[in-house]
């Protein structure tokens, strides 16, 4: 059947085409096949021969080194298995070392100020203390040295003339009157007026800020001792006006100014006679335990604010004073003179005890102290308690644990008992007590 449509035509000479060329294909190779056929059976000199079927020859031996290896292997095992207790001595102090080095160089700790863009002190920290104490003395100046602006703060004329007796010009005082409240806190509002004032070190440079770091709380570590019933009331008073009230004063006139630029508040008290409960040290005991409360729940109210308190306990400590233990003895035989035959009779003996607590202990630089204040000021962690000086971690072991007949036998006061006895069966006892102190007093 004809058609004329060119669509048709042209896929009918497309078949036609394709159908004549796979034709001609299959043809050639066929040829090619008869011809590989003929090849193969005429000679069969060109095909490779192939490998006669036999058994195969045995894998080669394993090589040397592998066998070596496994050699060496056993032997450092065994030798393991041999010294395993050095081997563990070994690996304890690899893996102490490891984690000293990673946590030294995770904390990264400061121990200078940190200075403004134009080369100047910029951190300014408060101590409250005696002039003329040497830690607060001590304190100041390495204060001084690290880069801090220190002000000192001082009630009299004669502390501010202290101050600048050292010689210093960023040692300064910083005058507060505690007894007078309105001039108190005129001096707190005109010292956070300086902190908030552009600062220029010198001329033509540019201006900088102030920053509070840190408020230091020395009390002064000299208290009234002897028996409760000897000490005066107002020596009490005395010692809790300039020990605790006054900290207390100094500590909420700057609160305000330690929050608004976050602050640290440190405090730093003699640790020894608190943590044994020293008996004749009662003044002592009280004032520091008040401080323990207040320190307590003081930082418990400023952590909302971003604000850490660190307490520092204080052992035996190298004040840099020459020792004078024949004067601190005669001074103790006087304190027990100058008691009733009676009292003396009875206390003595402990009294005398107490008073020789920590004397064959070889106190501790004052650089430990320091460290400790600046660790409580710079550390981004600070701890709430920090033990420094030799005995300030011991006694308080002691006085926390040990049961108290045994702190009472270790500080000798077992005695008081026998002597009380026998004062009250003969007069003679407290003769005997007396004469023997006296004598002790000019024998020394």
């Amino acid at each position: 059947m004809s058609t004329t449509d060119p669509f048709v035509l042209a896929w009918n000479s497309i078949k036609y085409h394709s159908a004549n060329m796979m034709d001609q294909a299959d043809k050639h190779f066929d040829s090619i096949a008869t011809t590989i056929r003929q090849k193969a059976n005429d000679s069969s000199s060109w095909i490779p021969q192939l490998p006669s079927l036999k058994t195969p020859p045995p894998p080669p031996p394993p090589a040397p080194v592998v066998v070596v290896g496994k050699k060496v292997g056993g032997g450092v095992w065994r030798w393991v298995g041999e010294n395993k207790w050095i081997v563990m001595g070994f690996a304890v102090v690899v893996l102490g070392g490891g984690v000293w080095v990673v946590r030294k160089r995770g904390q990264r700790r400061r121990r200078k100020a940190l200075k403004a863009g134009n080369g100047a002190r910029k951190e300014v920290v408060v101590i409250h203390g005696q002039p003329h104490d040497p830690i607060v003395k001590s304190t100041a100046h390495d204060l001084e040295r690290r880069g801090f602006i220190v002000y000192i703060a001082v009630s009299s004329h004669e502390d501010e003339q202290a101050v600048l007796a050292e010689g210093k010009a960023d040692i300064k005082p910083l005058q507060i009157d505690i007894l007078d409240t309105l001039s108190a806190r005129s001096s707190i509002s005109r010292f956070t007026s300086y902190l908030k004032s552009p600062v220029t070190p010198f001329p033509g440079a540019p201006t900088h800020h102030l920053k509070f770091t840190s408020l230091i709380l020395i009390p002064d570590s000299n208290f009234p001792s002897g028996p409760i019933e000897t000490i005066p009331l107002d020596h009490w008073s005395d010692t809790f006006n300039l020990k605790l009230i006054q900290t207390l004063a100094i500590t909420q006139l700057f609160l305000p100014l330690i929050t608004e630029f976050r602050g640290r508040v440190v405090f730093v008290t003699p640790g020894i006679g608190y943590s044994l409960r020293l008996p004749f040290h009662a003044p002592e005991v009280a004032a520091v335990g008040a401080l323990e409360g207040v320190i307590g729940c003081l930082r418990r109210e400023v952590a909302a604010a971003g604000v850490q308190v660190c307490w520092i306990k204080v052992g035996t400590v190298d004040l840099g004073t020459p020792e004078r233990k024949g004067g601190r003895e005669s001074a103790t035989r006087a304190d027990v003179l100058s008691w009733s035959p009676a009292m003396r009779s009875i206390y003595a003996r402990g009294y005398m005890s107490s008073k020789s607590v920590g004397d064959g202990v070889r106190g501790s630089s004052l650089k430990e102290v320091n460290a400790a204040i600046v660790a409580g000021m710079l550390d981004k962690r600070a701890k709430k308690v920090m033990r420094v000086g030799s005995g300030s971690v011991a006694y308080e072991v002691i006085g926390r644990w040990v049961p108290e007949g045994v702190v009472g036998w270790m500080l000798g006061l077992n005695g008081g008992r026998r002597v009380t006895e026998s004062v009250r069966g003969s007069p003679s006892g407290v003769q005997s007590l007396e004469s023997s102190v006296e004598w002790e007093r000019v024998d020394k």
